[in-house]
Formats: structure tokens, sequence, C-alpha cells
């Protein structure tokens, strides 16, 4: 009966049948020049027409390390400082000689010097005044020591279980002087079957795969000559590794998408703003900390940006001195135009939330106004997982008559149901420019727990009754960061990931 193998496969056979031994795997595959896996396949192959196998057995694996390999190439350094002698024909030296001659480190050279006295090469004497070395012996065989070292250059690994009384001993003095590894490892070895050591490499064909058949094969008639390759179709395909949009652009353009489901209208505003739309206009005091240069970014250049109308400045103006037509008491200091003009990158998309309230009253727009705004953000925050200078905000706000809580908590719930939580909870909060004020938590299932995902409440007159904006009419708004949601969507801890881009999670995620 004929058998048709691969070439390598062929080979392989060839080699066992030659040494008609046991081989251990690791080893033939080093003395053959291929990878271990390719064997270990190949052995696979007998193993199907019962003309091979393996065995494994588990061994205590002995191999050198570096300072090992290294004086097993440049000797122990005994025998460097024993051949540093013999080359200069000296039967006697001054240790300071020596040491100057020998590239060893001083401590390394006192163990060499230690091992010649144990190996009773040389003396040492010190009767002249000056320390010296002298050899007493014109012999030098070869020590057991060295001949346990040298048996490494043949057989870089040694299973610890197989050693000889003799090479325990030879093993202990060198591990003494931390010259080996030792290591737990699953040992195979390669042998053929009775079938496989009687079989006549004669009868053995090599095979010839081809993956389709042409129509010159067809037409000759050569594709008889041919194994055509099986292919197993349940196994995957090969992983694309092609452009893709980015998770996070990914997450925004949902997010987007469930706000336009719910009668939301985008808005965007600029990243350069005046501290007017950022602060002043949500009633934040020109001496709020929050103003100061460690947590914004001021700008040299613009260094002053335009205001709206003159009559919405005074009115932000009035609200801020005495509170204005709010009927509130206002914060009761002398506001400043100018401080109010300077430039900032934009600490919150609330900036461009008033800018909706302004364009409101600028047009004098029907009720209700829904809008939404998803756009990057900036704070001069120190980096960590949990923190990012520049990130990404998403606010929605709804202007309508009568609207309350009640309401809001049903656009909240209604928008996390949406992106996938289907539990939400609401309790007060305190926020500078709502009143009242709520958070919101959300259900994760993943963890099992209640996670914050922002703020929300109802504007307080004092922000919007500058822009037209009185009771009955009212300001719905919630806002949080982007980022918050897709490291739970996406499952990573730390912010920074989003951002920098780890290759092996980019390529996981679906396309």
């Amino acid at each position: 009966m004929t058998i048709k193998l691969k070439k390598q496969v062929i080979e392989i056979l060839s080699v066992l049948k030659k040494k008609k031994t046991e081989q251990i795997a690791s080893l033939l595959a080093n003395e053959l020049n291929i990878d271990y896996i390719v064997l270990m396949a190949a052995v696979n192959d007998l193993i199907e027409y019962d003309l091979g196998g393996f065995k494994e057995e588990e061994i205590n694996q002995i191999s050198l390390n570096d300072e090992g390999r290294k004086y097993l190439e440049e000797g122990l350094p005994e025998n460097q400082l024993l051949e540093i002698m013999r080359v200069s024909n000296a039967k006697e030296i001054s240790m300071e000689d020596l040491l100057s001659k020998s590239k060893l480190d001083k401590h390394i050279f006192y163990i060499g010097l230690s091992n010649m006295r144990k190996n009773r090469w040389i003396a040492q004497s010190k009767a002249t005044g000056e320390n010296k070395i002298f050899l007493v012996t014109e012999k030098f065989p070869e020590t057991d020591v060295e001949k346990f070292l040298k048996s490494f250059k043949a057989q870089p690994t040694r299973d610890y279980s197989k050693l000889s009384k003799s090479e325990l001993i030879q093993y202990d003095l060198l591990n003494k002087r931390k010259l080996f590894t030792k290591q737990n490892k699953t040992q195979r070895s390669i042998f053929l079957t009775d079938k496989g050591k009687s079989i006549k490499m004669s009868d053995i064909k090599e095979l010839k795969y081809i993956s389709k058949i042409t129509s010159e094969m067809l037409s000759s008639g050569t594709w008889r000559n041919y194994d055509l390759k099986p292919f197993d179709v349940s196994k995957s395909g090969p992983t694309l590794k092609a452009g893709k949009i980015h998770p996070l652009i990914r997450l925004i353009n949902e997010i987007r998408e469930v706000f336009i489901s719910m009668g939301f209208t985008e808005i965007r505003g600029p990243i350069v703003e005046s501290a007017f739309f950022n602060f002043d206009a949500l009633f934040q005091p020109q001496d709020h900390p929050a103003r100061e240069l460690q947590d914004t970014f001021y700008l040299n250049n613009p260094k002053f940006a335009k205001l709206p109308e003159k009559d919405r400045v005074l009115a932000v103006k009035a609200t801020h001195e005495n509170g204005g037509d709010s009927k509130s008491l206002g914060w009761r200091y002398q506001w400043d135009e100018n401080i109010a003009k300077q430039t900032v990158l934009r600490t919150h998309t609330t900036a461009t939330t008033m800018r909706r309230l302004a364009q409101f009253y600028r047009t004098n727009d029907k009720t209700p106004v829904k809008v939404f705004c998803i756009d990057r953000v900036f704070r001069n925050e120190k980096l960590d997982k949990s923190h990012l200078a520049e990130f990404t905000q998403i606010e929605g706000i709804v202007i309508d008559e009568n609207v309350n809580l009640s309401d809001l908590i049903g656009l909240l719930s209604e928008f996390y149901r949406k992106i996938g939580f289907k539990k939400i909870i609401t309790r007060p909060g305190f926020f500078p420019y709502t009143e009242p004020s709520m958070e919101v938590s959300v259900y994760y299932d993943k963890l099992g727990e209640w996670l914050e995902m922002g703020g929300s409440g109802i504007f307080r007159p004092e922000v919007t009754y500058p822009w037209g904006i009185k009771d009955p009419t009212r300001v719905l708004a919630w806002g949080q960061g982007l980022e918050r949601i897709a490291m739970l969507y996406y499952d990573r801890q730390d912010m920074r990931d989003l951002y920098i881009n780890p290759i092996k999670w980019l390529r996981q995620q679906p396309y």
C-alpha cells in the first residue's frame, strides 16, 4: 500500500529511521534547523498513518544562564587565570600583576584564585613582603567541573533527574556559583511505531497539494498527479485589519442618533470662547475659583472676544450686581466687562447652550426648542486614568412652557434607555446654574452596581431671564462627559485608552 506524505514529513521520517531511537523533539528541531511547531505538525501526520508518535514527560530542566554561557566560551575564572600564567610562562607572579592582566571583576578574580588553590595548582606566599602566587604542578588535567560544564555545549538543556551522582556533585558546585537556571518543563520525545520502522521509503510518495485546478490541468489531465487541499469550512477566516470608524466616533454617532430620534437638533459653538458665555452668562461670579488659571486655559491671542448686544450684556451685568429682574439679590459686586471679554478654551459645552439662549432671544423663537451638543472642552487638569485636559461633553436642553422635573426625569429615562441602560434613578443635587438640580445614576449590569453619570436640572432665573426666558417658560438641562459612557460601553479602566489607541483593543472592535 502506497502512503502519500508531504515532502518535509518524508524527510523527517527518513531521519527518524536512521536514528533508530527516540529523539527529544526540541533537540531534533535544532539539529534539522526547522521550527519546533513544524516538526510536531509533521509528527501529527505520521500519527495519522500510524507511522510514529510522541510521548510527554515533566522534567526539571537545567541550563546555563548568561554568566554560565560566558564561562562555557571563555573558561571558568580559575582556568582563565591559569591560562594567563601558562601563556606568559610565569612560574610565579604577584597577585597585583595577575589581577591587572585578567579581565575579571575583583570579586570573580578571588573566586578563581580560591578554586586554583582547591585544585592544588598554586600556592601563595608573602615571604618576600609581596603577595606572590606560585605554580606548584606542571600537569593540569581537565577537572570534573570543566567536563560537566562543557557537556552543555552539545546539549544546552539537561534533565536534572537523569544526572549521575558525579554530575550532581558538579552541578551543586556550579549552582553555588549561580551559573544555572532550573525550570519545570514538558519534554516531548518522538518515536517510530513498528509500522514506521518497517515501512520502506519506496512505498511512500510525495503528497503534492493544490488549492485549485486550472483549465490547463483539466485539458492535459495533469490534475490527476495532485491532491486537492482540503478546506475546513467550520474554521473562521483570517482576521481583517482594514480601516474602521474609531470606537469613540461610533459611540458619538449612536448618541447623536438617539438625540435626533427624540426630536432634538444638534448645535455647535466655538472652541475659543469668551468668559462672558463660558462663565458670566451662567451667573458665575467673576471671583469664582473655577476661573483661576489652574482650572481654565486663558488665551493671549486673541486676548479679548466680542460680546453680544449691549442690552444683553447690561442685563447680565445687572443680574450679577443686584439680580436684575430675576428677583434675586445677585452677587453684590461691581461686574467688570473687561473680565467678561477674556478669551478661554471653553470649559464646558454649556457655553454653546448659552449661545442658543441668546439666539432664542435674538430671533424670538417659538417653543418648544430641543437642542443637543456633543463637542470638545478643555480644563487645566492633571492627566490620570480618570481625568483628561481635553475631553468631550454631551449636553441637552429643552425650552418650553410649564416644563418641570417630571418632564426632565422622563427625558433622561428615555435617553439612557436608548443608549443601553435599563434602570435609572435620580436624587437631589447641587449645581451652580440649575435650581432645582438632580444627579443621575444608572444601573450597570456588568458590575452589578449603580454609577453616577452626570448632572441635570432647571436653569436658574438668573441664567434665563437676561435672555427673555421667564416663567412659565423654563429650560431643562442635563449633561455629562462622553468618556464616562465610553469607559462603560467598551469596558476600559483607563480613560487615556480612548485616545492613545492601543492597537490590540482597536482591532478587537467591530466594524
